[in-house]
């Protein structure tokens, strides 16, 4: 399932997050101030910037990946209605559905951890702290579930308390109500785009103008909260 800006913004208003539409794949083609994209305005110097270069090409694949498999579960977790699926656990009575999408978020929680780690880029390491302050705010709930953070940041899964949870448990951690499915669903959204613009490889020969712009687009995504 692939998640449209609609959805994206839906996540961001019911978790109470800001929503920030545009993207630096937004800014790379945007013409509204100077009637120039910004590409056009760059200057490639025909050599590659390295400070533009950011991830290489096959990191860049790994982490739009493993954030849009992150933002993909996390909708599915936080999705509300009788169809969804703490609703139909509490019809059924089991939970399983549930238990695997858990399973499955973390791990792909994990993956863009790693791979935001391993970035240099000023908005990756901010994605990093967001993701990883949303479980440390969650820690209790999703520990009565069998989620645990490890040192690292990073979350590890008891299976046999994850699959012993009940439905009120589990919907406390990661249903609509709590909001926790909501903002990893918006930020990982924010995640895959952001990697996706740096993979067209569009920066990787401009000037410093172009690094300019892109530490003031950064930095601009440090004020999150308006």
């Amino acid at each position: 399932m692939r998640i449209t800006n609609q959805m994206i913004a839906r996540a961001a208003v019911k978790s109470g997050l800001p929503i920030h539409q545009n993207t630096l794949l937004d800014y790379m083609g945007s013409s509204a101030v100077t009637g120039n994209t910004l590409l056009s305005s760059l200057g490639n110097t025909g050599k590659a910037n390295s400070a533009l270069q950011g991830l290489g090409k096959k990191h860049n694949k790994q982490l739009e990946a493993s954030a849009q498999s992150l933002q993909d579960i996390a909708a599915k977790l936080s999705a509300d209605g009788e169809n969804s699926l703490f609703e139909k656990a509490k019809k059924t009575g089991d939970t399983s559905e549930i238990v695997s999408n858990v399973e499955k978020l973390a791990e792909s929680y994990n993956k863009t951890l790693k791979y935001l780690k391993e970035s240099d880029s000023s908005l990756n390491k901010f994605y990093l702290q967001e993701l990883q302050s949303y479980t440390a705010e969650q820690s209790g709930v999703l520990k009565a579930v069998g989620i645990t953070r490890n040192k690292d940041g990073s979350l590890n899964v008891q299976k046999d308390t994850l699959k012993n949870a009940d439905v009120e448990n589990l919907e406390a951690a990661f249903g609509n109500a709590s909001g926790f499915s909501d903002k990893i669903n918006y930020v990982s959204g924010r995640v895959a785009e952001n990697a996706a613009a740096w993979d067209t490889g569009y920066l990787s020969g401009y000037s410093n103008t172009g690094k300019e712009f892109y530490n003031a687009f950064a930095k601009s995504m440090y004020d999150f909260w308006g």
